[in-house]
């Protein structure tokens, strides 16, 4: 299945309401050099359940564009939109963010980091307790609800972020390398773990990554941003079936076939 260059028909799944629409999206900035472009004229849809990863040379404005989406940081040019309403330079309510930092609150146990989207979305006590049991217990904390963040692992201090962003529920996750910091073997233990629980919910996800397979494994599109100021330059559906045991699919053919074509694709942005 070759590519989809970036095109007014080809930006994102053929939806009439798309869940989140970008279009035009720019993004400039002064130095002390002058003013620098970071993006330039993004297109871009997400569908409702929709899982896209970005994939793309450091320094294309990835990290920068979750956050204009988030409304962090405000667009040069260009509209952004979630279910129709302009996104302004608030966080929207639909939105949740999972960056590379678990940015944890160090005083709180696990179940109190889980709890606090609960606390803010004003659910009563009792109704907090219980769903944060759930949470624990189904990204595998069941022992270790009463820890202090600095007594847990890279691996489980990234279960609590994840937890707690399922907490908020959100309609879209925004999540920025969020297995970044973790070494192979548990990158592919979490990124199955995500994906399973992600396939039970059909939340709306964009993921950024550097890792090609991991793209390739997680995503039903793949979208490959250009080097700054970063742009989108292909998207690759992703043809392979769900569910999928995210360590298994990458012995099969047509995920080496996709991953090879992302990486050709990628590489003309890193060489040139």
């Amino acid at each position: 299945m070759p590519a989809t260059t970036k095109s007014a028909s080809a930006s994102g799944p053929v939806s009439a309401e798309p869940k989140l629409s970008l279009r035009g999206v720019g993004l400039s900035y002064r130095t002390g050099k002058g003013r620098v472009a970071a993006l330039d004229g993004v297109d871009l849809d997400l569908a409702a359940g929709e899982f896209v990863a970005l994939v793309g040379p450091s320094g294309c404005g990835k990290s920068t564009l979750l956050k204009v989406v988030a409304g962090l940081l405000p667009a040069t040019t260009g509209t952004i939109t979630l279910d129709g309403a302009a996104v302004s330079e608030n966080v929207p309510p639909g939105i949740g963010l999972v960056f590379q930092s678990d940015a944890l609150l160090p005083w709180r146990t696990v179940e109190d980091n889980i709890r606090l989207p609960l606390v803010i979305k004003g659910l009563s006590a009792g109704r907090q307790r219980e769903q944060v049991r759930e949470l624990v217990e189904l990204v595998g904390l069941g022992s270790f609800e009463h820890y202090y963040p600095g007594r847990l692992s890279g691996g489980m201090r990234k279960r609590v972020g994840i937890a707690r962003a399922l907490a908020y529920d959100p309609d879209v996750y925004l999540m920025d390398e969020p297995f970044g910091p973790l070494d192979a073997q548990m990158r592919i233990r979490l990124g199955g773990e995500f994906l399973s629980i992600w396939e039970t919910l059909g939340k709306s996800v964009v993921f950024v990554t550097h890792d090609v397979e991991e793209a390739v494994a997680m995503a039903d599109r793949v979208v490959v941003m250009s080097r700054r100021p970063g742009t989108v330059k292909a998207e690759f559906p992703i043809s392979l079936d769900r569910p999928r045991d995210f360590r298994e699919v990458r012995f099969e053919p047509e995920f080496q076939r996709l991953q090879r074509a992302v990486w050709d694709s990628l590489a003309d942005e890193i060489d040139s």
